[in-house]
């Protein structure tokens, strides 16, 4: 007969057999949509533009190595230290269903959350804040803008099956100013790498509203092949200084009639600053890719 010593060692080992083949990479994915995209990596890129050292975040889809020949969307994400974990588990579901296409996932982020906290206001802002808003690290938009299109879209065009025509770009708050920044800025330029912009509460209120100072101020072209989606949480308007300002914003461009130029906006009701973020760029990148 078996002692108790024993039969507790048995099942221990039982537990562990069993616990091991759960973890195992050959196991069975936990759900049909569980292995659409492959497990993030990162690595280490540098920029000269800015003159530091982001973290780049990536991730794969389902069957990328099966076939040499096809392209994918690419969807570049901000701030990745926050949302690129978050909204990868997003996209894996809404890819398995269909409302977006499978894609290559790249989050720019930095060293760590606390850095990125530190550091985002530098790169995703311009021009130079205001006084009051006593932000210290500030403006440099412009040298970001520039790292992404020369310097990161190249090495991953050269390294990735990538589709340029089917890009998007998702930004959050000041990320999401930036994105609306970038957009704007590709129209000024008649160039667009980027064909998708996706602005999830975006912080429009920037400088006295100078996004809409810079749209203003822009010539219409003849070939505006760009997509705006941009959102907010309802309790993100209820302060009187920036009430109805994303509706504005939307009348502001389509009042432009910039050829070819889509944009849809939209109100979350009863979300916040925060958690519009995901929802917003899914949604964004639903309407962006047309799915």
């Amino acid at each position: 007969m078996m002692s108790s010593k024993n039969a507790l060692l048995a099942l221990i080992l039982l537990l562990t057999a069993c616990a091991k083949r759960e973890s195992s990479p050959t196991a069975t994915p936990l759900t049909e949509h569980s292995d659409y995209y492959s497990a993030p990596v990162s690595e280490r890129l540098y920029s000269a533009h800015v003159g530091d050292t982001f973290r780049i975040f990536t991730a794969l889809p389902k069957g990328y190595h099966k076939d040499s020949t096809r392209r994918y969307p690419l969807i570049l994400l901000l701030d990745a230290n926050a949302f690129f974990e978050p909204t990868l588990a997003e996209l894996r579901f809404n890819s398995f269903i269909g409302t977006i296409p499978r894609a290559v996932v790249v989050g720019i982020g930095y060293k760590d959350f606390p850095t990125m906290d530190s550091l985002r206001s530098r790169d995703l802002t311009y021009p130079v804040a205001i006084p009051e808003y006593e932000m210290a690290l500030c403006g440099g938009a412009e040298k970001f803008r520039k790292f992404i299109n020369d310097a990161l879209l190249p090495q991953l065009q050269q390294n990735y099956h990538i589709d340029m025509e089917r890009t998007a770009i998702c930004g959050h708050s000041l990320g999401g100013y930036f994105t609306l920044y970038y957009g704007l800025k590709s129209i000024e330029e008649g160039s667009y790498p980027i064909r998708h912009i996706v602005s999830a509460s975006p912080s429009l209120h920037f400088n006295n509203r100078w996004l809409f100072d810079m749209e203003k101020a822009l010539t219409k072209t003849a070939h505006v092949p760009l997509t705006f989606y941009v959102s907010m949480g309802s309790a993100d308007m209820d302060d009187p200084s920036v009430k109805d300002i994303l509706h504005a914003f939307h009348r502001q461009v389509e009042a432009s009639r910039y050829p070819e130029l889509r944009i849809r906006s939209a109100e979350f009701t009863n979300f916040g600053h925060i958690d519009a973020a995901i929802p917003g760029f899914i949604k964004g990148l639903s309407y962006s890719f047309g799915q």
